[in-house]
């Protein structure tokens, strides 16, 4: 089974209208027209930088992160495609075959506008910068085997010298796509990280407020954003009994969370009958991915995980509209 990857969506910081929204795998969603950009926000709604506090500056850097993970995880203009086309059918290559040499779509330029974010200031973010330095040198890395061989194959010089240079180039290529997935699935364990400890603080405070329905949502999409993150690495199968194990126990506290969310809202109601209803849409399709998940687990269905991937998608823009009208 070919597996698919997590898409990371930045939750709103709503002073600063940050939006990453998530790549959905096949033909879901379309493509922004420069992909060596992150999805992030429309500068007319986004304040000066001296205007924003440290806290709301580690929030956009952050967004900004995500948004260069969820292209670089993209199943068809990734790490996880170009790696996928290596192993199956470059390596596996012969002279007489016509050959498509693999690359990432704007690298290069993908790269050079990763440098400029992680240069950016911002507290908080120490291990996320760390891990965002590995991910550009590996990327650096596996971009300078692109370009030696990319007119090589292109040009059909393989054919004339019987793959002579390929196969000595094929072992260095395949341990950049290694060290560039491993150097990306660390990239994205720390977004994850830093995403749970802001949540943590917005939790803190929504509690201290009294406003449980909040403190609820947020701890829903933190949840169900960690099952999907069970999935991110295309060289592992979804039959991975440590993701299961994982993925069960995140399953049943994101349930008691979706319980907790409804009767907060219930009781809000029965107050003042002002609740939003993106808080009920957001529980309902965090609700179903449970059901896909178990469907993933116990059938190993990649549709499921579509969809499981499709309604974290809408629980997101839920949350985003829920948050606009705060």
């Amino acid at each position: 089974m070919k597996p698919y990857s997590i898409f990371l969506s930045v939750v709103l910081v709503l002073c600063i209208g940050l939006v990453a929204g998530c790549k959905r795998p096949e033909n879901t969603a379309a493509k922004p027209a420069d992909k060596s950009q992150p999805m992030t926000a429309n500068s007319s709604s986004t304040p000066e930088k001296s205007q924003l506090t440290q806290e709301q500056l580690a929030d956009k850097k952050l967004a900004v992160y995500a948004g260069f993970y969820n292209t670089l995880v993209h199943e068809e203009d990734g790490f996880p495609e170009g790696y996928r086309m290596l192993t199956k059918k470059v390596l596996k290559g012969k002279s007489s075959d016509t050959i498509d040499f693999p690359v990432i779509e704007n690298l290069e330029k993908m790269l050079e506008s990763l440098r400029k974010n992680r240069a950016e200031a911002a507290e908080g973010l120490t291990e996320t910068d760390k891990a965002a330095d590995e991910l550009i040198a590996a990327g650096d890395k596996l971009l300078a085997h692109e370009k030696e061989l990319v007119p090589y194959f292109k040009d059909r010089i393989y054919k004339a010298d019987n793959m002579a240079k390929a196969k000595t180039m094929f072992a260095d290529l395949e341990k950049d796509y290694e060290s560039a997935l491993d150097a990306l699935s660390a990239f994205g364990a720390e977004i994850l990280k830093s995403k749970r400890a802001a949540a943590e603080k917005r939790m803190e405070a929504l509690k201290a407020s009294g406003d449980m329905v909040r403190y609820h949502t947020e701890e829903i999409m933190t949840l169900s954003e960690e099952l999907l993150a069970l999935f991110d690495d295309p060289r592992v199968p979804f039959n991975r009994n440590e993701a299961f194990s994982k993925g069960n126990s995140i399953a049943v506290k994101l349930n008691n969370a979706i319980q907790a969310q409804r009767k907060a809202a219930d009781e809000a109601r029965s107050k003042d009958g002002n609740v939003s209803p993106y808080y009920d849409a957001i529980r309902n399709n965090t609700g179903s991915m449970i059901s896909d998940y178990r469907e993933v687990r116990d059938k190993r269905s990649q549709t499921a995980f579509n969809n499981m991937l499709k309604k974290y998608d809408k629980a997101v823009q839920d949350y985003n509209s829920a948050q606009m009208k705060v």
